[in-house]
């Protein structure tokens, strides 16, 4: 079994979910609710940055999309169908309510860059350009004593 390094700051970062797990729902309060925020993939075609989101049940009227400081947001509300009472529910699972995300772009894109598309409750972001190819750089090893030497923490 690999040893870990114990660090008191992840304890503490952990303590929310814990208290949860062990007494129920209050403590959740103390943690950002990642499950409101719809599922995001990111990835790259060609020089492109493409994004997909799930957002099912959303009306498009809903969605809004903003290029400001090189950040890319993406913002929007789900709405629940109808009112239905705390006490009438017998599971809820599903989050209602606003939601944001943010991805960085490059300082070159502008909003004639970008493309969005909605269909089936999925969001498709384009922009293009955004990909910039950089150069791989070989690093040369050293055989012998010279690559041989040994890296010590310096104490302090």
């Amino acid at each position: 079994m690999p040893l870990v390094r114990w660090t008191p700051f992840r304890e503490m970062l952990d303590m929310p979910r814990e208290m949860r797990r062990a007494f129920g729902r209050p403590f959740s309060l103390m943690e950002p609710d990642v499950e409101a925020l719809p599922p995001i993939d990111v990835f790259t075609k060609g020089s492109d940055m493409m994004i997909r989101m799930e957002l099912p049940g959303i009306d498009i009227e809903d969605l809004d999309i903003s290029l400001s400081e090189h950040a890319l947001r993406i913002s929007g509300e789900r709405r629940s169908d109808k009112e239905i009472k705390e006490d009438d529910y017998y599971r809820r699972e599903r989050s209602y309510g606003r939601f944001e995300r943010s991805l960085p772009v490059p300082e070159k894109v502008t909003e004639k860059d970008i493309d969005a598309s909605y269909a089936d409750g999925i969001l498709e972001v384009k922009v293009q350009g955004a990909v910039e190819e950089v150069p791989t750089k070989k690093i040369e090893v050293k055989a012998g004593k010279e690559g041989a030497r040994r890296i010590r923490a310096k104490k302090g």
